[in-house]
């Protein structure tokens, strides 16, 4: 188990980083997340469904639900946004103003590994490089599936770089239906997407 003053260091870093980039951050990476979106949503039905976008950032994901036109999903979604640096939220905030529905969208401070939500609270739960900066990743899976539905779609991205890709989707493997994996020459993420099984969570480092 890694030491707790380690641990909050890292966090400490990343809100640091997040918070200095917010300023530039869409405009640096908008189009790259974008790819990630557009592999994330194939065959992906939203319709009345309530989303968790952990590390939600700027709302990079919700404005491309609600901007373009994606057969398979209707305005009716209800968005739960939730990042630990509190200057990306304040941009999102700002820009969800403009976003029509903008009612339904909900944006919470705080930190994936203690997720401040009710159990199984979700049936769609999307991640989008952002586990690769927690301490202990699964410990964040792990928090995904206790709030996430029975059935819930799990949609994920992250960075592989140092990552132990084949531990985590063995893990994943224990808790999800229909998990597939996409390795892609131009993302550095590795794409990872099921539907939740909720069998019993075994908090384990990574």
């Amino acid at each position: 188990m890694k030491p707790l003053n380690k641990d909050l260091d890292k966090k400490k870093n990343i809100i640091e980083k997040y918070n200095s980039t917010s300023s530039f951050y869409d405009n640096r990476y908008s189009k790259i997340q974008k790819e990630k979106y557009k592999i994330l949503f194939r065959n992906c039905n939203l319709n009345y469904k309530t989303i968790l976008d952990a590390g939600c950032g700027t709302g990079l994901l919700i404005e491309y639900v609600f901007n373009i036109n994606i057969d398979n999903i209707k305005k009716k979604v209800k968005y739960v946004g939730i990042d630990i640096s509190w200057k990306m939220l304040m941009n999102f905030c700002d820009k969800s103003k403009k976003i029509k529905d903008s009612e339904d969208i909900n944006l919470i401070l705080g930190d994936i590994e203690n997720l401040p939500l009710r159990q199984e609270s979700f049936n769609v739960i999307f991640s989008i490089t952002s586990l690769q900066n927690l301490p202990v990743i699964k410990k964040g899976l792990g928090e995904f599936i206790r709030v996430g539905q029975k059935d819930s779609l799990l949609k994920l991205s992250i960075l592989r770089k140092q990552l132990k890709v084949d531990d985590l989707i063995a893990y994943l493997k224990t808790n999800t239906l229909n998990l597939k994996t996409e390795f892609l020459e131009n993302i550095e993420d590795v794409i990872i997407q099921g539907s939740l099984n909720k069998k019993n969570i075994i908090e384990e480092n990574i």
